[in-house]
């Protein structure tokens, strides 16, 4: 097993105080998981707004662009406002001779600029784990897991019951726990909680797959909650309906021209993204790939292994990376074709084409001038 890393709440819980302690000032809702948080929290945010509540969203990582992790009511943070708290954040670091990380200091802009939208309610994505991740300072009354699986374990622990104690780390004392997508034996090992009922006809979101639906019914069972013990709103179905309809969470299940990106970074989440593209009777297809080299890249590309017809490995402009020879030589071990990868071979393409294995991936290809106008969460103001 390898040796955990320990990091702790002490950066941001100074850099909250020297700013005021901002994130006191708004109702928060934590969402951590394995995979399905960030759609889960995109969803939730829209319900509570469709529902007149004045609501900001925190979620990691960006695709394209950095201003993509806050959100006001639907819209993104203007540039301005960005840029303006963020020089208020790293001034405030340095007056109180702290080194924050980048996600701390993120994090603690959105606490500023929930503070001054004065928002109602925050959802908040927990950027790793949850006991020792930075959004935990703000305290919610109401979190929610979506699901474990194996990921992070340098980090968080080598088994899905050692992963769960980390995520369960997020809840304050008394605070109400609502679940999603976890199987029995993860189920009982968890405090008193409420688990999220399935809807019937299924919701629909802009996002295709099952999985989709199911992270809408724990979104609706998340405000349901929130909405009827700490605003005492009544929840209203159609309301929720009508905004999940209309969302789409980028780079998850979505359909571009004629890419099909995901940002399936585990075999979880592979195991679900194969699912998705067979209950839409979507065939094999030729796959744009490519990987972190902290993550199980041979697990990804064996669970893709039945959906895709050849693998074209593409690079990223990250260190973190793995080179194209590595997948190259995991897809050859697996039993995999590939091709070398260019832009010729989506532009090219005449039919559809996977674009699968990292986030970093799917932000990439987002950026490129065939996609970029058709990328709606990025704006110039």
């Amino acid at each position: 097993m390898p040796k955990r890393k320990e990091w702790d709440l002490s950066n941001i819980k100074t850099l909250c105080k020297a700013l005021g302690q901002p994130q006191k000032s708004f109702e928060s809702i934590h969402i951590v998981g394995t995979n399905g948080k960030g759609s889960t929290s995109f969803y939730l945010a829209n319900i509570l707004q469709a529902h007149g509540v004045c609501t900001g969203l925190f979620t990691s990582p960006h695709l394209v662009d950095v201003r993509e992790r806050f959100w006001l009511n639907g819209k993104l943070i203007s540039q301005h406002d960005f840029d303006s708290i963020l020089h208020r954040v790293e001034k405030a670091a340095e007056a109180a001779k702290i080194e924050p990380s980048f996600f701390e200091v993120l994090t603690a802009v959105a606490f500023v600029w929930f503070k001054e939208k004065k928002v109602q309610v925050a959802v908040l994505e927990a950027g790793l784990g949850g006991r020792l991740d930075s959004t935990k300072v703000a305290e919610g009354r109401i979190a929610a897991i979506t699901g474990i699986g194996l990921d992070h374990t340098d980090m968080l622990g080598s088994t899905h019951e050692q992963i769960l104690k980390e995520k369960l780390g997020i809840l304050k004392k008394g605070a109400t726990l609502l679940l999603g997508n976890l199987p029995r034996n993860l189920i009982s090992k968890c405090p008193k909680h409420i688990k999220a009922k399935k809807i019937t006809p299924a919701l629909q979101t802009g996002n295709f797959g099952k999985i989709y639906a199911k992270n809408a019914e724990l979104a609706c069972a998340i405000a349901k909650e929130f909405l009827f013990s700490i605003l005492h709103y009544k929840f209203s179905i159609t309301a929720a309906r009508t905004a999940l309809k209309a969302s789409s969470w980028p780079g998850r299940m979505q359909i571009m021209n004629n890419l099909i990106l995901d940002g399936a970074h585990n075999p979880q989440a592979a195991k679900i993204l194969v699912k998705c593209l067979k209950e839409k009777r979507i065939p094999p297809l030729p796959c744009v790939f490519a990987s972190l080299s902290d993550k199980d890249t041979q697990g990804v590309l064996k669970a893709l292994k039945p959906h895709i017809t050849v693998c074209y490995p593409m690079p990223l402009e990250t260190p973190r990376a793995r080179s194209v020879n590595e997948i190259s030589e995991i897809c050859k071990t697996l039993g995999i074709k590939t091709k070398p990868f260019s832009k010729s071979v989506i532009k090219k393409s005449k039919t559809r084409i996977l674009a699968t294995g990292s986030l970093y991936l799917v932000g990439e290809l987002l950026k490129s001038e065939w996609l970029f106008s058709h990328y709606p969460f990025t704006t110039s103001h």
